[in-house]
């Protein structure tokens, strides 16, 4: 199947996560990808760049010479109004063209309406004319569409993952590790900043390098940095914040060997019961007593922390979310 991939997104930390997936797709000859963005040519040999002074002629140039079954087009936030990441904004410049093509249009949003259903934000599906909107976060599929939507929950790259994961306990640390966005994001994440406030207090929280110690902001680690910070770590903290989202952090940590220490979200339910810790921040003492108790019967430790490391490299690696991501394309083509 030849996708052309229209993503003019220029990807940071979390590039493993978004555009690296749908490299995936074409490295590992699930689908063709014909890549259209500036910032492409470093993932994909053949990426070619945008002429905005010629956007229509250029695609409709590139559409007769490669044919492509369908168009895949990504935002890897699809919140941040107030800098134009929003799909409306980010899309904006090639939207003319999208909504006259007959190929079919497949969208995929990360963090859709994260403070909230927009209108506008709900309408531009429509207005383009997309055969169905993929999200990844279940809380999305909430809010009201006039097309098909779906829900393609994070992956992780499980060679990554296996390469680079602690599983001898006696070399993990006997804390709970944190690394993300916390304390320099306001209200949004207000479960994990009392957790992280909590353990600091209990001298149990491993972070990265601070970089700006009044924020709380701290060093942002990449590809086998991330995993081996997190597997070094008997713990790791995460939440879904005020927007109910299934981070990918719900997979990354037992990804790497490492017990989770989450927050109740929407999509927490897929994990296999009882292998995780979930604490409310209400309540903090009971997640502190639960990590002593897993930090001090191994046996149980060890047996959860496998579970869910199976579990997650089974079912949530790249190979499994690109078989789900052609199944929902193939419905429309």
């Amino acid at each position: 199947m030849r996708l052309l991939y229209i993503d003019n997104r220029k990807y940071g930390h979390n590039a493993d996560l978004h555009v690296d997936f749908i490299k995936f797709l074409n490295d590992k000859k699930y689908d063709i990808i014909i890549p259209y963005g500036n910032h492409l040519k470093s993932r994909f040999a053949r990426a070619i760049s945008i002429d905005f002074s010629n956007i229509g002629p250029q695609l409709n140039s590139i559409v007769k010479k490669h044919r492509p079954h369908a168009i895949l087009t990504y935002n890897c936030n699809g919140s941040s109004y107030e800098v134009g990441r929003d799909n409306v904004a980010l899309y904006s410049w090639v939207s003319n063209w999208l909504s006259k093509t007959s190929i079919p249009k497949f969208h995929i949003t990360t963090d859709y309406c994260r403070s909230g259903f927009r209108q506008d934000q709900a309408d531009w599906f429509r207005h383009i004319g997309y055969s169905a909107a993929i999200f990844r976060h279940r809380e999305s599929l909430k809010y009201p569409l006039s097309i098909p939507k779906f829900w393609l929950p994070f992956s992780v790259d499980k060679d990554l993952y296996r390469r680079n994961s602690q599983k001898n306990l006696s070399l993990k640390s006997k804390s709970v590790g944190f690394i993300g966005a916390a304390h320099d994001t306001g209200s949004i994440y207000a479960n994990r900043i009392s957790a992280i406030d909590y353990l600091i207090e209990k001298n149990m929280l491993k972070t990265t390098r601070v970089i700006n110690k009044d924020r709380f902001k701290r060093e942002i680690l990449f590809g086998k940095n991330y995993v081996n910070f997190l597997t070094k770590n008997m713990f790791n903290l995460t939440c879904g914040g005020t927007c109910n989202f299934f981070t990918a952090k719900y997979l990354q940590i037992p990804a790497s060997y490492s017990m989770l220490v989450c927050s109740d979200t929407n999509g927490v339910d897929i994990l296999p019961k009882d292998t995780y810790i979930m604490y409310d921040m209400d309540n903090l003492d009971d997640m502190y007593d639960k990590i002593l108790f897993h930090m001090n019967n191994k046996n149980i430790y060890n047996k959860k922390v496998k579970t869910l490391y199976d579990y997650v490299l089974s079912e949530h690696s790249h190979n499994k979310r690109a078989i789900d991501l052609r199944k929902i394309i193939k419905k429309y083509i």
